[in-house]
């Protein structure tokens, strides 16, 4: 069982960075999918230029942001900068979407330049810093670039072909529901493009010329799962999950942006069973059909995929009952994975919270204050609800803190030591996880 817990552990902890790599983001995963629903060619008004828009935003203004991004947490500035090198070469040997491969290299980049400043600093004379600075930032980078283009591109290419010959393997055998197993928690990884566009398409596409339509258009595509994922938070979910899911499944299932979902995943790795069962099911239902699509509907959104469906009442109607069988079974189960409540816990807190003094509150971060700002909201919410109303919650860069005289601070546990540094005479600094769900907010509540 201990063995068990570790592993849910690290698990969880790796689930945490990809997701404080990618909420900083999101508005450029919701620009990218919005322009690909407009100006793609399968979009509502194709148009070549601004087409292009969209593949280099997918191509290199998203690994490069998430790159800089994971980077930038444990490396500060330059680590960012390495990262954004690095992922330039990344991004020059491969033929499909770098994300997975940015999300790796981020967050290494950000590790070696920390661990690289601690080395030289010790051993640079005064006055000498910022040249040191720049040169060891700018050879790191190159090194990593070549890591990249050499190391990285060609096993992230290596799998695509794996995976590959595993979907040719399954189409021979009938075994085609079975892939979703592979595919939904690859989606959460951010392999989605890679499965898509380098596995699935291709293959796709030959099939589509010899009968007219292709399964493989809606394996990965389906909208089912991770609608079921963001209706289950909708409804029975809490805090601001629950809150951002009705948008987010206007996003998910109209605009096709899937990787809205993923961090409501990567957060509770459990939903990894919900999402897998709906793709299973939907999956089996269109084979059960026969169904498929003439192209591939890039993005994958109930529009894209219903104007690519072959004209014809049965192709519609199997569609629509794939995509309502993926939703339900992946709602059903993501139902019973998530947490309850303690409404014993509840009552307790509001009757202690007249009783509290007053109590300032900082949740402070490095990477943009996109997720801190999101927590302290969160934490916010939770002392409304709770009738607390004497602690006063705020969102502010770590360089700003140095004031915080008596405050309770909230930091990522790899920031602790900086803060200690930066705000001395805080009265406590508590290391967390994940802004967006930690059980140090319930604790706080619970210690008021």
């Amino acid at each position: 069982m201990q063995r068990v817990r570790i592993i849910q552990h690290h698990v969880q902890k790796i689930g945490d960075r990809l997701t404080d790599m990618v909420m900083p983001n999101m508005g450029a995963f919701i620009a990218w999918g919005l322009m690909a629903a407009c100006f793609s060619p399968t979009g509502f008004f194709p148009h070549a230029g601004l087409g292009g828009v969209v593949t280099a935003i997918g191509r290199y203004l998203l690994p490069l942001m998430l790159a800089y991004t994971g980077a930038r947490v444990t490396g500060g500035q330059r680590g960012g900068l390495v990262a954004a090198i690095a992922t330039i070469g990344l991004i020059a040997s491969m033929h499909d979407l770098a994300l997975l491969g940015a999300m790796i290299l981020g967050p290494l980049c950000g590790w070696l330049t920390k661990k690289l400043d601690r080395c030289l600093h010790q051993h640079v004379r005064q006055g000498f810093e910022l040249l040191v600075d720049n040169f060891s930032a700018g050879i790191l980078g190159m090194l990593m670039a070549l890591i990249g283009y050499l190391g990285l591109a060609p096993i992230v290419d290596w799998v695509s072909r794996m995976l590959a010959l595993g979907a040719n393997w399954l189409i021979d055998a009938h075994l085609i529901p079975l892939a979703n197993v592979v595919i939904e928690p690859a989606k959460v990884l951010f392999m989605n493009n890679v499965i898509n566009h380098g596995i699935l398409n291709p293959i796709g596409t030959e099939q589509a010329a010899h009968a007219g339509h292709s399964l493989l258009f809606l394996l990965e595509t389906n909208p089912g799962p991770g609608l079921g994922i963001l209706l289950a938070f909708a409804i029975f979910g809490h805090g601001r999950a629950k809150k951002a899911a009705p948008g987010a499944i206007i996003i998910h299932a109209l605009g096709g942006i899937h990787e809205i979902y993923f961090p409501y995943i990567l957060q509770r790795p459990q939903l990894l069973l919900a999402v897998i069962a709906g793709g299973v099911s939907g999956t089996a239902t269109f084979d059960l059909l026969n169904i498929g699509l003439r192209a591939d509907p890039a993005p994958g959104s109930i529009i894209s995929i219903l104007l690519l469906t072959p004209a014809s009442l049965h192709n519609y109607l199997g569609v629509i009952a794939g995509v309502t069988v993926s939703t339900v079974v992946a709602f059903a189960i993501a139902v019973l994975l998530l947490p309850r409540r303690n409404a014993e816990s509840v009552d307790t807190t509001n009757a202690i919270a007249t009783s509290t003094n007053d109590q300032a509150v900082i949740i402070t971060g490095t990477e943009g204050m996109g997720s801190p700002d999101m927590g302290a909201r969160i934490l916010r919410a939770k002392l409304q609800e709770h009738g607390i109303t004497n602690v006063t919650v705020t969102a502010q860069p770590i360089n700003t803190i140095a004031e915080a005289n008596d405050a309770i601070i909230f930091v990522m546990d790899d920031l602790v030591a900086v803060v200690q540094e930066q705000a001395p005479e805080a009265k406590d600094i508590i290391g967390i996880r994940n802004y967006l769900n930690t059980p140090a907010y319930d604790d706080f509540l619970r210690t008021l």
